[in-house]
């Protein structure tokens, strides 16, 4: 099986990276643009998306039986972007992928975002009310009606925040807190925002798994089952690590004013666990992150 990643060097991608790596067998073809990680495993190409044409080059020379697009620029990045950049990377340069991959007959995976809902909990991925309200969710909602218009096979994935320690050269909200409170920093987290948080290193081990078990096109929220504050998650980082407790802050998230923010989403996991997968509580996630602590 012939697999092309885009984004292969990024937060979730590394770790795609290394589950696709386990799995053998597989021709693995991974873009990146600034940041070269070294896999024995898989052939790297650099390119800058926003190239459509030497996107195509690259699609046509590989000729992939599935596509997995996790490259956008995300909201950590996108104060120093115009909207009409964040617009065409994230939803342009998606629809241009899906039409490569509805020519060619590839599987494609997309990973959105749950902020392309209204705020709300049990959202279900066919029912619940869409209102992105920043320019990266409604760039990804895009996407999504890109892939949804273009690729013959497909499935889109509304992920949650992700967690868990980088293996890439970007840093999380994980990391920042780790570091901060391993140096005895006190950090401010927000009481009154909510997500169902997904150790990443589970989504990676699901992405790995769903071109094996698709069967038709679908949307499916990628997502963990516990409905977690980022105080909740600080908190319970500090007491597993040994780390002071009450140097985690409680914030409001009416605080932050960067771009506007959705206090509750809430994800309904049953499709996901219709597909036979399973996630595991944030407690013994970080039991598993232990390997990665440095």
């Amino acid at each position: 099986m012939k697999i092309l990643i885009t984004g292969i060097s990024g937060y979730l991608g590394t770790y795609l990276a290394y589950e696709l790596g386990l799995k053998g067998g597989l021709d693995i073809t991974g873009i990146y643009n600034n940041n070269k990680k070294e896999f024995d495993y898989i052939n790297l190409i650099q390119c800058n998306l926003t190239e459509l044409d030497e996107l195509t080059k690259i699609f046509n020379e590989v000729k992939p039986d599935v596509v997995y697009h996790l490259a956008s620029v995300t909201p950590t990045r996108i104060e120093k972007l115009s909207d009409q950049y964040v617009e065409f990377f994230n939803n342009k340069v998606t629809e241009h992928i899906a039409k490569l991959c509805g020519e060619n007959d590839s599987l494609l995976i997309y990973t959105s975002t749950d902020l392309v809902y209204a705020e709300g909990e049990n959202l279900k991925e066919d029912t619940a009310k869409l209102k992105p309200v920043t320019i990266y969710a409604k760039s990804k909602l895009m996407g999504e009606n890109s892939v949804w218009a273009y690729a013959k096979k497909y499935l889109i994935l509304r992920s949650s925040l992700l967690y868990g320690f980088t293996r890439s050269a970007y840093t999380s909200f994980f990391d920042f807190a780790y570091n901060k409170l391993k140096s005895g920093e006190s950090i401010n987290s927000f009481i009154d925002q909510f997500r169902n948080p997904l150790y990443v290193e589970e989504s990676a081990k699901i992405l790995a798994e769903l071109p094996g078990v698709y069967k038709q096109n679908d949307t499916i929220n990628l997502c963990g089952d516990e409905y977690l504050s980022r105080h909740d998650m600080c908190l319970m980082m500090a007491e597993f690590f040994g780390f002071d407790k009450n140097l985690v802050k409680m914030a409001s998230s009416g605080e932050f004013t960067d771009y506007p923010l959705v206090k509750k989403i809430g994800l309904n996991s049953d499709k996901l666990k219709s597909f036979g997968f399973t996630t595991d509580s944030f407690e013994k996630n970080l039991h598993k992150s232990l390997k990665y602590t440095y």
